[in-house]
């Protein structure tokens, strides 16, 4: 019994040293990207309630730093990180929902992004049942919201992705697909059209290798959790 005791007690003392730990790298990440103190400060209080709900603090950090690149004024950055990491922890509930209960942190970001693309929780855990695991399932939600960006309407985007998972596609084919919409736009096709056309599989489009057509440049495949400009 004291041996269990023992163990209990320095698991729990654990856990605040660890986050304070986090807490130190997240400040001196931002400071070594030259963020103001007072906005550091900012960035650090959301990030810590953020943790306290379970989410990352990496991409709440990573999008104040972007916001400082593109030169957005402190206080823009601090509600726009602010309003981030509230949709993140929104987008973490529907991962969980989906069945991923241990989220990656860059699973939780790409789904973040695709929420406030449009795509709703409901999608959002309906490709994390369909992704045959979690890099797919961040790669897939990368996709669903570059093919958003694209002007596909949102709940068709998330099925392109979600029947491709289910028809067994692979990351690199369901990589691909930004590109072949890309290609499918320029020959004349809107965007629900070409949502359409790959719901039927990439092997229904005529053309070289994964149904990429013929004369088309490989693709530029999105990132973990595309960025979006803060405050949008």
């Amino acid at each position: 019994m004291t041996r269990r005791l023992l163990l209990a007690l320095l698991l729990f003392a654990a856990v605040p040293a660890l986050r304070g730990q986090e807490q130190t790298q997240l400040r001196t990440q931002l400071q070594a990207r030259g963020l103001p103190d007072e906005l550091v400060n900012q960035v650090e209080q959301i990030a810590a309630d953020a943790t306290a709900q379970g989410i990352p603090a990496g991409p709440i950090a990573d999008k104040a730093i972007e916001g400082w690149a593109k030169r957005v004024p402190p206080q823009r950055i601090a509600a726009a990180v602010r309003l981030y990491a509230g949709r993140m922890v929104q987008a973490q509930e529907a991962v969980r929902a989906g069945g991923m209960t241990d989220a990656p942190g860059h699973v939780v970001a790409a789904a973040t992004e695709a929420m406030a693309q449009g795509i709703e929780g409901g999608h959002v855990q309906e490709m994390v049942r369909a992704a045959p695991g979690p890099e797919a399932a961040g790669s897939g939600m990368s996709v669903a919201t570059a093919l958003r960006a694209q002007g596909m309407p949102p709940d068709q985007a998330a099925a392109v992705v979600i029947e491709a998972w289910r028809r067994g596609e692979t990351v690199a084919q369901v990589l691909d697909m930004p590109s072949l919409a890309r290609a499918m736009q320029a020959q004349g096709m809107s965007p629900a059209d070409v949502g359409q056309r790959m719901m039927q599989g990439s092997g229904a489009m005529q053309g070289g290798q994964h149904g990429r057509p013929s004369g088309v440049p490989p693709p530029e495949r999105p990132g973990r959790g595309q960025q979006r400009p803060p405050g949008q």
